[in-house]
């Protein structure tokens, strides 16, 4: 056995055992069957470091879209409260290490090797106690590791979110005091179902007996699987535009229900879905308090206040004033949804703008349905390859594009695409924006290429 004392080494205890395109998260076209052996697997391996799930209180959030922002925010509200919090997200920006966050800092180099060689040994015992479990994913792994990590930090709260689905999701081992489900859409559908029916019961597997659900405005036939998921199991079910409403916009708005209510709030996230989400997170903090999880005096609405007020998310419709004056937007979109909420937050906080996109896009999208709600808001198309090997050819957005009606200028990669957006006259930088998306690696490329990272 391979004795694991760097971080290269630990990051080859992890990589080992990805079988998706060499990706983090487990080969999901093997089968229902095998999925639900990952659940036996975790299980297995969280018992033999001694259930650390058990120590905290645990936030379980699924979605389509939203569920890191939504995350992010109760994960700086229940900071704001004074209690220590956990926060296990996916995909990273830079560093796997950025995944594993307690009171917002990552786990350092020293603690992640320690962390990845006690986990790996519980997993190897597990796998020869048992071998038809057969072994444990990249992400099954993760998992273990993220809830040992928040309980040897003295967690008092953590919020996990799915990797992908729900039922049969690794995370989906935990007992969540609360349970989010974040807006659905048609994502992963090979996997997960071809219909809003079979996506929104894969979402609802999270909701556990007894436990409160929080949920963002669904499709009707989600809302229809969603409730009765959660009247079988005796969960107490609260929905935004039913149970609470959100009035206003990024720079000024507020959330009411009859028990509570929250007024001149402001974020930084910016766009009309991220005050959404942070509805959706008050809704779940709330939540938190009804379970006296969380004070309930005067400091939850300065929780509130302070916590939406300061969450931040790289990559997440992040502003970046550049050194050569032009102005940079930053936006992880990968869905029609989340490229429409995309060009709708351009419009509103970029009125008048020429607009360049450059973008990269992962080849398990579709890049026509990506790329459709960005072409009223584009002036100039830049696309580019990434350096994962799961980048989908310049060529083949390109002839999307093309189908558009756009005349895309292909680049060998995010940083030559920088370079091209980069105007030969200052006089050209007048309400210029350079909005690079497509994907969070396209997103993590730029930071890079800009010297943010």
């Amino acid at each position: 056995m391979t004795t694991i004392t760097t971080v290269e080494q630990a990051m080859a205890a992890i990589w080992e055992r990805s079988g998706y395109d060499r990706g983090f998260i487990s080969n999901p076209f093997a089968g229902d069957e095998a999925a639900r052996l990952g659940l036996v697997r975790t299980a297995r391996v969280l018992e033999l470091i001694g259930n650390p799930e058990r120590d905290f209180a645990i936030v379980h959030a699924a979605g389509s879209k939203g569920k890191g922002s939504t995350s992010s925010f109760i994960d700086s509200m229940v900071r704001a409260a004074g209690r220590r919090c956990g926060r296990f997200l996916s995909p990273h920006l830079h560093s796997y290490r950025e995944r594993f966050v307690v009171d917002d800092l990552a786990i350092g180099e020293a603690e992640f090797t320690t962390l990845v060689a006690d986990v790996k040994e519980a997993a190897l015992e597990a796998e020869r106690a048992d071998a038809a479990i057969g072994p444990l994913t990249a992400w099954e792994l993760s998992t273990a590791m993220a809830l040992r990590w928040f309980s040897r930090s003295g967690c008092e709260i953590a919020v996990i979110e799915v990797g992908m689905g729900g039922t049969l999701d690794a995370t989906n081992v935990v007992d969540p005091a609360v349970s989010v489900i974040t807006t659905l859409d048609y994502e992963h559908t090979a996997i997960l179902g071809s219909t809003m029916t079979e996506i929104a019961g894969n979402k609802a597997g999270i909701i556990k007996p007894g436990r409160p659900v929080v949920s963002a405005v669904q499709p009707v036939e989600a809302e229809t699987v969603i409730e009765a998921r959660a009247t079988a199991l005796g969960a107490p079910l609260h929905v935004a535009n039913k149970d609470w409403f959100v009035s206003g916009t990024d720079r000024g708005f507020s959330v009411t229900a009859p028990r509570w209510e929250h007024h001149g709030l402001v974020t930084s996230l910016i766009g009309q879905h991220q005050v959404d989400n942070a509805g959706l997170a008050i809704a779940a903090v709330h939540a938190l308090a009804d379970s006296d999880l969380l004070r309930q005096n005067g400091t939850i609405d300065n929780a509130v206040r302070e916590g939406v007020g300061a969450a931040f998310i790289p990559g997440r419709f992040e502003v970046v004033r550049h050194d050569s004056g032009i102005t940079f937007v930053l936006d992880g979109a990968h869905s029609p949804a989340s490229s429409q909420a995309l060009a709708n937050a351009v419009r509103e906080h970029f009125p008048g703008s020429r607009v360049t996109v450059i973008i990269g896009i992962l080849n398990d999208k579709k890049p026509d349905d990506l790329l459709r709600p960005l072409v009223p808001a584009t002036n100039r198309w830049l696309v580019a390859m990434l350096q994962s090997p799961r980048s989908l050819p310049g060529d083949a957005i390109g002839a999307s594009l093309e189908a558009l009606g756009e005349r895309p200028e292909i680049s060998g990669s995010v940083a030559e695409a920088i370079e091209r957006a980069t105007p030969e006259s200052s006089t050209h930088l007048e309400n210029l924006v350079v909005v690079v998306t497509g994907s969070l690696s396209t997103v993590a490329e730029a930071r890079v290429a800009l010297g943010l990272a």
